[in-house]
């Protein structure tokens, strides 16, 4: 195991069961499942949790004790739930879970066989036809230091709830964001989304998505990776004083796909 790591060190992702929607690409009722493996995996091997890698070292295996860890957790399979599969260094596991309101939208899975401007259509389709709310995206106040624990979802949390601390966001259930940033001044994430932020857009083109690559510190997302994957976005650095009051964003995390943000830099300052 690494050095440095506190005693009660986890690595961990948070799986959403889903039984409303039907089977696809996105591996239902387990949300997801196969990139919640790879993000299990890259955090086993950064932290050099040798147990854990061989326990996660084939996809078979892999799969089927997520799916275990997930049903031993889940107590109505009728209902909506987020479970938080833990791992610890010794390949404990441990499962925390959440009921979740049925979803409102199918935006939990992105079409297949379509382009990126395809795929953006979609999502601007699904915003309007569903009347989705807006989720205010408030940039932080100060700088997120990357680090090996902000590329990684562990139980090393401090960072992300100092951050929620600064915007005073109290609830998770709340359509509310803090968006953070680097020593270098490149937007990172939210405190529990991924961020995709427009580029290239003018009067008459809508331009591209593009989501920080993994240099910037972010987080390594399970629906980071899936969006990737799809060709919905491209990995390119944003740095925060591009971003304008009102701005819309999109954020996805695996509780609830993908939604809109809109941009709240009233309280932004980088001294």
């Amino acid at each position: 195991m690494s050095a440095n790591l506190p005693s009660d060190f986890f690595i961990f992702t948070s799986i959403r069961f889903e039984p409303n929607l039907t089977e696809d690409d996105v591996n239902l009722p387990y949300y997801l499942l196969p990139f919640h493996l790879l993000r299990l995996r890259d955090a086993a091997a950064e932290f050099q949790l040798v147990h854990v890698q061989q326990l996660l070292q084939d996809d078979e295996a892999g799969i089927q004790l997520l799916k275990t860890a997930v049903d031993d957790a889940v107590t109505d399979r009728t209902q909506s739930w987020r479970v938080n599969v833990k791992i610890h260094p010794d390949c404990k596991i441990s499962t925390m879970t959440t009921q979740l309101k049925p979803l409102s939208h199918e935006i939990v899975k992105l079409p297949s066989g379509r382009t990126a401007d395809d795929l953006v259509q979609f999502l601007q389709g699904e915003r309007e036809a569903r009347n989705l709310p807006i989720w205010d995206v408030l940039v932080d106040t100060v700088a997120t230091p990357r680090s090996r624990f902000t590329g990684h979802k562990t139980s090393v949390r401090g960072m992300y709830n100092e951050a929620r601390d600064r915007a005073g966001l109290v609830s998770y259930e709340e359509p509310r964001e803090t968006l953070l940033w680097n020593e270098e001044g490149q937007v990172t994430e939210g405190s529990i989304t991924t961020v995709y932020v427009w580029r290239g857009r003018n009067g008459t083109e809508n331009g591209y998505l593009a989501t920080p690559p993994l240099s910037t510190g972010c987080n390594a997302s399970s629906t980071r990776r899936y969006a990737l994957s799809k060709g919905l976005c491209v990995e390119e650095a944003v740095d925060v004083s591009e971003l304008a009051e009102g701005e819309e964003v999109w954020l996805s995390h695996a509780s609830d796909g993908f939604f809109p943000g809109k941009i709240r830099r009233s309280r932004v300052s980088k001294e």
